[in-house]
């Protein structure tokens, strides 16, 4: 009678194997965290649109107004009274979580004026306007992602004052025929933090992704320059498209 011989996995089969699952795992994680990193993005588009909605109640309560970036001075301002445009929007969002990017690692902190309070900016050209100074706001930048970088002195020049909660950007309409149509900087490293863009918040209400720059500059691809006016169509900081000018 003949006896059943039991035969195990040869050295090679075994090593085909591992090969074989260690092709897999490389096709399958970077997937994987495209996904996880895609679903922070909708998240964080989310966020905006909801601090957009924050900004448009505001502002129907305030004589058709947006919020300014700041109201104290980095000098009298505290941890408890900032007055930044993030703590005007607080009676309308009542969430200081919401100004919490998912893809930013740090979280928020409140508890000194160097806290990192929030992971987004708002365009200072836009702060304190009126809705009739709005021709296009469709292309016009209203919010967008940043970091959570903290600063110690106010800057007339960018427009931040304190924390993050104050950030904002463009403090001047006046340019140079040579940056007419550039791609723009953006403020604060939020230029590439979703695969290679940024989310960004227009003043009509819709959130949309835009592509960064293939570079390490903190530069947008599809937002374009301050001193590029609205009539051209494309994503500014500008409000109007008389903000043009040489």
């Amino acid at each position: 009678m003949n006896k059943s011989v039991k035969r195990g996995f040869t050295l090679i089969e075994l090593l085909v194997v591992i090969a074989i699952i260690a092709i897999l795992a490389a096709i399958l994680f970077p997937v994987f965290a495209r996904a996880r990193e895609n679903a922070r993005r909708s998240s964080c588009q989310s966020n905006l649109k909801q601090i957009a909605l924050g900004v448009f109640m505001y502002n129907q309560d305030y004589d058709e107004k947006l919020p300014n970036y700041k109201v104290n001075t980095f000098a009298t301002a505290t941890s408890t009274n900032p007055s930044g445009w993030v703590d005007a929007l607080q009676p309308y969002l009542k969430s200081t979580q919401i100004f919490q990017c998912p893809s930013e690692s740090a979280g928020p902190d409140l508890s000194s004026m160097s806290g990192k309070y929030s992971d987004y900016w708002i365009n200072g050209n836009a702060t304190g306007k009126s809705d009739a100074s709005f021709d296009a706001p469709a292309v016009t930048v209203l919010l967008g992602d940043g970091g959570s970088a903290a600063a110690t002195t106010e800057s007339a020049t960018d427009g931040y004052i304190g924390s993050t909660r104050f950030y904002s950007v463009g403090s001047g309409l006046t340019c140079s025929a040579s940056l007419v149509n550039q791609p723009a900087s953006l403020p604060a490293g939020g230029a590439h933090r979703h695969l290679t863009g940024a989310n960004i918040a227009f003043a009509d209400g819709h959130v949309k992704w835009e592509k960064g720059v293939s570079d390490t500059s903190n530069v947008s691809a599809a937002v374009k320059n301050e001193c590029t006016g609205t009539d051209r169509g494309v994503p500014t900081f500008r409000i109007a498209a008389s903000d043009l000018t040489s």
